[in-house]
């Protein structure tokens, strides 16, 4: 029996990789921890405000107020 369970395991170690069949290999988002968290919380959670927070803090000053595409100078 315990033959059975180590010839199974090892079955299973030998099986897994990190590439798919066609060679894809996934990559990082380069997201914190918090914002990946925030990816799979439910909304108005503390994880979710949280990465809300973090991205808001990481993004400030980005936006100028244009769009892709707003031909109009700028407001300021």
């Amino acid at each position: 029996m315990l033959k059975w369970c180590f010839l199974g395991c090892a079955a299973l170690l030998l099986g897994c990789e990190n590439t798919t069949e066609t060679g894809y290999v996934p990559r990082k988002l380069g997201d914190s921890e918090t914002v990946q968290r925030g990816y799979y919380a439910t909304p108005f959670s503390p994880e979710s405000r949280a990465a809300e927070a973090e991205q808001k803090q990481r993004f400030e000053g980005f936006d100028t107020g244009r769009r892709p595409g707003d031909w109009r100078p700028t407001p300021y």
